[in-house]
């Protein structure tokens, strides 16, 4: 198991009771929302620095700052 137990095998998770299965389902969605919104802030980052890089670059190409 890797991934602190949310990466399992099938058939791992067909002898699981159900309460456990239900528990690493939401353990599995909690972590991959939390990844999504830590992925949207980098992704924001990302396409900041690129745009004032751009900026700069187009700028001094272009009018010769």
């Amino acid at each position: 198991m890797g991934n602190n137990g949310l990466d399992i095998g099938l058939d791992e998770f067909k002898r699981m009771k159900q309460v456990d299965r239900s528990i690493l389902i939401y353990q599995n969605l909690t972590h991959i929302r939390k990844s999504f919104k830590e992925y949207r802030f980098y992704k924001k980052i990302v396409l900041w620095w690129l745009l004032i890089l751009s900026t700069f670059v187009g700028l001094k190409r272009f009018i010769g700052l």
